[in-house]
C-alpha cells in the first residue's frame, strides 16, 4: 500500500501536480533539514540546502527517476547535497572562522537519517505540548536558560517554570511510551 502512494506521489510530480509536490515537502522538510544539521551542524546552512534540493527536485520533476523508495531517494539526495556543501569548502571557511564541526562519514548515514526521524518524532511531541508549556521547555531545554532567567523573561515564578517544565516531561514520557508501545505491537 505505502509503495503504491509512493508510486502515485512520484508519477504525479512527474506530471507538475504541485499538490502532490507540496505534500512531499510538507511530510519531509523538517525531516530532512534535521538530517542535514547532522552534516553541516548550522541549522541556516541545513534548511538552504533542503530548499536547494527541494527546488532542484521541482525543476528536473519531468525527468525525475525514483528507482526504490521516495524515502531513501530523499535521504540519500540530501546527503550527497549536504557532502557536496561540505566539498564546497564553505563549512572549512566558517571552520577557520572560529566554528568547529566535525568529520562526516558515508558509514553513518543511516544512524544521521534514523537520528533525524527520531529528532521529528520529538518536534512534533514538542509541538503538542500547552503553548505556554512549550514555550517554558523550549527555552529551557533548546535554549538551554536557567529556571531564574525563564521566570524573569516571561514574568512567572520560578515555581512555575518548574510545574510547566515536569509537565511537560511528563507528557513527552508518556508520549514515548506510547510510541514504543505501538512500534512493539
Amino acid at each position: 500500500m505505502k509503495e503504491n502512494l509512493e508510486e502515485d506521489l512520484i508519477r504525479r510530480i512527474n506530471d507538475g501536480d504541485e499538490r502532490a509536490f507540496k505534500l512531499v515537502f510538507d511530510l519531509y522538510y523538517r525531516p530532512l533539514t534535521l538530517f542535514a544539521m547532522k552534516y553541516v551542524r548550522e541549522v541556516e546552512d541545513a534548511k538552504e540546502i533542503v530548499q536547494d534540493f527541494f527546488v532542484r527536485m521541482w525543476s528536473k520533476r519531468d525527468t525525475l527517476e525514483i528507482r526504490f523508495s521516495l524515502r531513501i531517494y530523499l535521504y540519500r539526495s540530501v546527503r550527497n547535497a549536504c557532502l557536496n556543501f561540505i566539498a564546497s569548502g564553505k563549512v572549512e571557511k566558517k571552520r577557520m572562522m572560529g566554528y568547529e564541526h566535525p568529520q562526516v562519514s558515508n558509514d553513518n548515514a543511516l544512524e544521521h537519517m534514523m537520528a533525524a526521524e527520531q529528532e521529528e518524532l520529538l518536534m512534533r511531541a514538542i509541538d503538542n505540548l500547552p503553548e505556554k508549556c512549550r514555550q517554558i521547555f523550549v527555552m529551557s531545554r533548546m535554549n538551554r536558560l536557567s529556571h531564574q532567567a525563564i521566570a524573569t523573561q516571561l514574568n512567572l515564578s520560578v515555581k512555575t517554570v518548574e510545574a510547566q517544565i515536569s509537565i511537560a516531561l511528563k507528557r513527552l514520557a508518556e508520549w514515548i511510551i506510547t510510541l514504543v508501545m505501538f512500534f512493539c505491537d
